[in-house]
């Protein structure tokens, strides 16, 4: 008999709508403009209202011109900004409301990732004060996930996205295809399903003779809290990934929930995030068998990010009857043998010319 896997990947996104509670004290508006030292705006940073307590008040990406606005209530905020191969630069006090324009000159030293030693240190936390290499490219990977849930309303020029489903047989001969295109309106073409869900139910649900249902993390899942929590973070190299530095995770140990465990890589010299590279953990023959996938990332002419390619795969199964010996049956756990694969995956269409990852 043979089983097929279902799937229930990552989706299409959708909007986020907010709305002001009553009650709540007016909020007015900050233009910000950036501009390198060359004077050139800085387009694609992420710009950030922090209170007295150093917390986000509000955070966006600027234009293509540099230009930002956002809106906090009346008092007095730093402006922090920070983007893909840079420290953070902090501003001096600002206070709102403010009638004109605040036009800031950033200077931030480049980071460097290359000289960052990678042992075998693996820290059950992102933030770990004795782990300050990994929180160093951590930043990069945070900003650029940061950016792609930011994106919403940045999507000039990519116009379309498809998704494709196809099966393969043992020997790698392609026996179904089907692709569907659609187009990019005013949302992120891919989004994952809730992060609190995944890291209670798992990332794949059902059986093997049943059919399973099984998830890719998109950037909302990888910046989440319950990520962080039930994942242990470690530095990786290797040696068919020259010029890329990657931030291994695993699940803590003693989880038993169906899971995932892979590396995002970042490339040292330009500290941007190229893709993620995962497997399924935990979850019988689907982890025997080798189901898992990846997630590239895009930066778009802006230097916004977006999640522009997944794919997942998962074996098709078919299950070893084995005859009954010296009159008694056979027991124990079904055994089953691989006889092909499904793939799913997507992607979106875009002009060469905006594609600035590596191959």
């Amino acid at each position: 008999m043979v089983f097929r896997a279902f799937l229930c990947a990552l989706v299409l996104g959708a909007s986020v709508l907010t709305s002001t509670a009553r009650g709540q004290e007016p909020t007015t508006e900050l233009r910000i403009r950036l501009k390198a030292l060359e004077g050139v705006p800085l387009s694609g940073a992420l710009v950030a209202l922090l209170n007295a307590r150093d917390s986000v008040v509000a955070e966006g990406l600027t234009t293509e011109a540099g230009a930002r606005a956002l809106r906090a209530t009346p008092g007095a905020y730093r402006v922090r900004v920070r983007r893909v191969g840079y420290l953070p630069f902090v501003s001096d006090p600002v206070s709102l409301p403010r009638d004109s324009a605040l036009t800031l000159n950033i200077e931030s030293p480049r980071v460097v990732l290359e000289r960052i030693v990678v042992n075998s240190k693996s820290p059950c936390a992102r933030n770990d004060p004795n782990a300050q290499a990994l929180s160093t490219v951590w930043d990069e990977i945070d900003k650029a996930l940061r950016s792609s849930q930011l994106t919403n309303e940045d999507l000039s020029g990519i116009g379309r996205a498809h998704t494709y489903r196809m099966e393969f047989d043992k020997d790698g001969t392609v026996l179904m295809a089907d692709t569907t295109v659609f187009a990019i309106v005013d949302r992120r073409p891919f989004g994952a399903i809730d992060p609190r869900s995944l890291a209670i139910d798992g990332y794949v649900l059902g059986r093997a003779e049943t059919g399973w249902h099984y998830f890719a993390p998109d950037e909302t899942v990888l910046l989440s809290e319950p990520f962080a929590s039930t994942h242990c973070f470690r530095l990786v190299r290797q040696r068919d990934r020259a010029g890329q530095i990657g931030v291994s995770f695993q699940p803590v140990p003693r989880r038993q929930v169906a899971d995932i465990a892979g590396v995002l890589w970042v490339d040292q010299e330009t500290s941007e995030l190229r893709e993620v590279v995962f497997r399924f953990v935990n979850a019988g023959p689907m982890s025997q068998f080798d189901g898992g996938g990846s997630t590239h990332f895009r930066r778009v002419p802006s230097g916004a990010w977006i999640v522009d390619g997944w794919t997942l795969t998962a074996p098709v199964l078919e299950i070893i009857v084995r005859p009954p010996q010296d009159g008694y049956t056979a027991t124990g756990r079904p055994q089953y043998r691989p006889i092909g694969r499904l793939e799913n995956g997507g992607g979106v269409f875009a002009p060469v010319d905006t594609v600035t990852r590596k191959p």
